[in-house]
């Protein structure tokens, strides 16, 4: 698979850092979608119930861990619990604080974690890294 086909949902707070992955990751031929809350992407409008969608909504998907209304830990257990069909090892945690048990759940969910402040190089070798995963001729869902 072509790395400039990938399909990213970044769920990120601080405006100059979603705008930053947006501007650089597009800039590398990916498609991005940023949230500032998680509550309001169209993929998790209605979170209780089972994904009703036959092909993933993103080929990656990263998130704050501190985020409003819905932190990065519940929202990845969430996408599980409901049948999400992006890749368990393409889903990333970032954050520059987290607690000894959030480091534990980190662990127990096994997705990639980057501490802030992290090289923008790491995550793209990352993605290369996705990409690698994501089978030919995929098919995503339309948002």
């Amino acid at each position: 698979m072509n790395t400039n086909q990938l399909r990213i949902i970044i769920f990120e707070d601080d405006e100059a850092l979603s705008s930053l992955f947006k501007m650089t990751l597009q800039e590398d031929g990916h498609e991005v979608l940023t949230f500032s809350d998680p509550t309001v992407c169209p993929v998790l409008k209605n979170y209780k119930a089972k994904c009703p969608q036959k092909h993933p909504c993103a080929d990656v998907v990263i998130s704050d861990i501190n985020m409003p209304n819905m932190d990065g830990l519940e929202l990845l257990r969430i996408l599980k619990s409901r049948g999400c069909k992006a890749l368990d090892a393409n889903r990333a945690l970032m954050s520059a604080d987290t607690s000894n048990e959030q480091r534990e759940a980190v662990k127990k969910i096994g997705c990639k974690f980057f501490v802030k402040p992290f090289k923008l190089n790491d995550v793209k070798r990352w993605l290369e890294e996705c990409a690698t995963r994501i089978p030919e001729g995929r098919l995503l869902a339309q948002l």
